[in-house]
């Protein structure tokens, strides 16, 4: 007896008990593998405006985090609110340093962590700043055939300073800047006695230097040539012969900012570590090698920007209040690729500026951000923070204080009260994504030596908002071709492959083991890395590269010495290395298998913990999954977990050649993480079901009852109807923001004998589901539906459906009241492309309430064949 024919013997036996016995709150079902700590709770930006903070006012604001799910708190001082300036407390002060140590106390009472920003706003930089260590950018005089510094771009100040923190960016190609910059924390420090912030953090690079004071003494040191005899390459566009002489110098430019920059990165890290803090780190905008920029700090942090789309059925884009998205996601396994390469086991962190402008202000749900979780949760993140929660002391009127870049995840917005079902999602999820080590099988060398070798331009800032350093790149090509084909991999950097040893027949890196190595086409590679691939191809591992082998070194520098290296190494590449135009193709074909998922439209992310092998999986596309699915993991048994409602079941799986199949129904825009390995004791079978009938709609006179919200409670109000609560008498009801309770009560249904689903059908925006007094749970996320057993039917029924709407209306209303709402100072308020004048008096009135249809759909077991 095969282990299918013998699973199947085992399901018949327990099907109909399983399927008659589950219920939303099933003891057998509700058991989820890990334990839920502090560090797999999402965090969250805590911007404090002013650093007008007080003792009342962090009691409160952490403690509405913490009711809600939050685990982490990271304080960022910005600009103050108006009205509010004798609040404000100096950065770095006596009283500030108090405050930080009443907020670590108070955040270690509660259970939470709490990171800082090393400075106000960002970048890093302030007051006192010598000119030397300033962010510097200097420009080209075609007359006197010198550069001069840049009056006009040169210097930029801190954006969106603190009091206390203004003044210029520090220079971000001086480790020597950092070293006195850091100094003024010393001294905050020396007499501090509070408990310290688990993290320091860096921004993204917005820095817009081009240069440093001893460049030239840093280029001769490093390059071995003088830089001032060759501005002209610099800045000038030479032709003919000249032109490749030209690339290489513009070359050793970049490479030595790029070097320069991570030093500066690592000056920093060195010094929060050497005081018992990690860091975070944007390695994004900078124009260095970003995965050792990411590698540099103890937790790398990437970022999403505007809204990516989606074409699951009833996913509303919503053109007038959305920003393209920058979500490219090759630029977005950057940080995660640093740290599954460089980190060890159990410090893999990864995380993320989550729903920065995910939509214009107030208009954000959560819906939108489950789905945007996941693409995070796909490119390898697992310690997400909000982006973000505005510090407001209690006392200040509705919407608070706020910062001017959604999404605005604090209790001054109406979403808050249904995110802590997101809050719990995204902890189950993040539980298992930090267990264990990655289970990547690839690495993919990025090439950034031809990026760096381009003639046009000068310095190369990569940034998450234009990424064409990836998309026009081979690696944006191969990299993208193979995630579409399901193959897991990392990228990784020369520096990175120092690092990588050959043990029982797997690449062995500081974080993980991996089975082969893809090289994008690249026309110049250091001889170092080319002698070091070889290498690898000698000691067994698969080396493919596209196309074709680099020919030549890049950069000016030792260029006579580099290029007999580089001849040396290619003489042992040439018969190693293999060579293709179609590396999927080629690793196919030379049994590097791959995840045949994706051809049904299911991406994944997947983690080896002790002896099994774990998948994240998300269905992002226009069909719902209801089908078998092949792994390439071979196991005993597969079972699967909901990561939304934490319930656990086995599933049915069977052999297939070369991993194992497994049967899945995963509704589109829905998600299930599942487990492929040893046998345990759990009893329930996954409710495999389908439509038994057509679905029955549920009718009658909805009661519907304003239970939370504001400006007012509007009056309750009866309709047989479902329409947004926007259409009601009440001359508010266009203002409010809020939640109402809708009240069904109807007899026995036809069919409802059977188990069944029950589809909210439009929902704005979230739902708290009861029926007959029992708790169906919170809908966050497409689709709306929630499956509801047979027993809980009754004669006489009642169905209570609470539903949240988006703050947008009651904005709106404060705007064409001339209500003086908006009080902040520095950016105040401006709209998803950043235009200050800011009419949201304009803006449509958002539909809002339970719309319906509301039905109910009996449903029959089956076993898949």
């Amino acid at each position: 007896m095969n282990r299918y024919t013998f699973f199947t013997c085992i399901i018949l036996k327990c099907m109909q008990l399983s399927f008659s016995g589950l219920s939303a709150q099933s003891d057998g079902a509700s058991t989820w593998p890990f334990e839920i700590q502090t560090i797999h709770k999402p965090g969250t930006y805590w911007w404090v405006p002013g650093s007008a903070f007080d003792s009342a006012g962090i009691d409160w604001n952490l403690e509405q985090m913490h009711k809600a799910g939050i685990g982490t708190a990271h304080i960022i001082p910005i600009y103050g609110a108006r009205g509010y300036e004798d609040r404000y407390i100096q950065y770095l002060s006596k009283e500030w340093m108090d405050m930080l140590h009443y907020a670590a106390h108070k955040t270690d009472e509660l259970g939470m962590q709490l990171d800082m920003t090393t400075g106000t706003g960002w970048c890093f930089g302030g007051p006192d700043l010598p000119h030397p260590f300033q962010d510097m950018r200097i420009q080209w005089n075609p007359l006197a055939k010198d550069i001069s510094f840049d009056s006009i771009r040169g210097v930029r100040m801190v954006k969106r300073p603190a009091p206390g923190g203004e003044g210029a960016m520090l220079n971000s190609f001086s480790p020597e800047a950092m070293e006195h910059y850091l100094k003024r924390f010393d001294s905050a420090f020396a007499q501090y006695s509070g408990k310290l912030p688990r993290a320091q953090y860096h921004d993204s690079y917005e820095y817009s230097g081009n240069w440093s004071p001893d460049l030239y003494r840093q280029f001769k040191s490093r390059r071995g040539y003088s830089l001032e005899d060759n501005l002209s390459f610099l800045f000038e566009d030479h032709e003919g012969n000249q032109t490749d002489k030209q690339k290489r110098i513009k070359y050793d430019y970049r490479r030595t900012l790029a070097e320069l920059h991570l030093e500066y990165i690592q000056k920093w890290s060195a010094w929060s570590s050497s005081r018992g803090m990690l860091t975070r780190n944007q390695a994004h905008g900078s124009p260095a090698n970003l995965l050792d920029v990411y590698a540099a700090a103890d937790i790398p942090e990437i970022e999403m920007f505007g809204s990516p789309t989606f074409p699951i059925p009833g996913f509303r884009h919503e053109d007038p209040f959305v920003r393209k998205g920058d979500n490219n996601p090759i630029v977005m396994k950057m940080a995660a690729s640093a740290a599954h390469i460089m980190k060890p086991e159990g410090r893999q962190w990864v995380t993320s500026e989550s729903f920065t402008w995910l939509r214009e202000n107030w208009h954000g749900n959560l819906a939108q951000m489950k789905l945007s979780a996941d693409l995070f949760f796909l490119a390898g993140v697992n310690h997400m923070f909000y982006h973000g929660n505005c510090y407001s002391p209690p006392d200040v009127e509705w919407p608070g204080w706020f910062f001017y870049a959604s999404t605005k995840a604090d209790p001054r917005n109406s979403i808050w009260r249904d995110i802590p079902a997101l809050n719990a999602y995204i902890a189950r999820c993040q539980s298992m994504l930090q267990a264990g080590r990655h289970d990547n099988d690839l690495l993919v060398y990025w090439p950034i030596h031809d990026l760096w070798m381009a003639s046009e331009g000068l310095r190369q800032n990569l940034t998450v908002h234009d990424y064409t350093f990836i998309k026009s790149q081979s690696i944006g090509r191969v990299a993208t071709s193979l995630q579409e084909k399901g193959y897991s991999f990392d990228l990784i950097s020369d520096d990175m492959i120092k690092k990588l040893k050959v043990s029982n027949g797997r690449i062995t890196a500081p974080g993980g083991t991996y089975k082969a190595v893809v090289v994008p086409e690249a026309l110049y590679m250091p001889a170092e890395t080319l002698a070091r691939l070889a290498a690898l191809a000698e000691a067994g591992i698969p080396v493919v590269f596209e196309s074709q082998l680099p020919i030549d070194v890049p950069g000016m520098s030792q260029l006579k010495a580099h290029r007999k290296q580089f001849s040396k190494a290619m003489k042992k590449a040439s018969k190693r290395l293999a060579v293709d135009v179609q590396p999927a193709i080629w690793l196919e074909n030379n049994g590097v298998t791959r995840e045949e998922m994706t051809d049904m439209g299911l991406h994944f992310i997947r983690r080896m913990i002790d002896d099994a092998h774990w998948y994240f999986i998300a269905n992002n596309s226009e069909k719902d999954i209801d089908q078998w699915v092949p792994l390439t993991i071979s196991g005993t048994q597969v079972h699967g977990y909901d990561p939304m409602n934490g319930k656990a079941y086995n599933l049915i799986s069977k052999e297939n050649p070369g991993g194992t199949m497994v049967y899945l129904q995963i509704p589109a825009g829905a998600s299930v993480i599942i487990q492929v390995g040893k046998q345990n004791n759990r009893k329930n079978i996954f409710p495999y079901e389908k439509a038994d009938n057509a679905g029955i709609p549920l009718k009658g006179t909805w009661n519907i009852r304003f239970v939370e919200g504001g400006p007012v409670l509007l009056a309750a109000y009866s309709t047989e109807k479902l329409e947004s609560w926007t259409m009601a008498e009440d001359t508010m009801a266009q203002a409010y923001a809020g939640t109402a309770l809708y009240t069904l009560e109807f007899d026995k249904l036809v069919n409802s004998d059977a188990d069944g689903w029950l589809f909210l059908g439009d929902v704005r925006e979230s739902a708290r589901a009861r029926l007959n007094g029992h708790d169906l749970g919170t809908l966050i996320s497409l689709p709306f539906k929630v499956r509801i057993p047979s027993s809980l039917w009754q004669e006489k029924n009642r169905l209570e459906i609470e539903v949240t709407n988006l703050s947008a209306n009651r904005i709106r209303y404060l705007e064409r009241m001339q209500v003086p709402w908006k009080i902040m100072h520095d950016a105040n308020i401006v709209t998803i492309h950043y235009d200050p004048v800011y009419t949201a008096g304009e803006w449509p009135v958002l539909p809002s309430g339970l719309l319906g249809p509301v039905e109910w759909v009996p449903v029959k077991s089956f076993l898949p064949e």
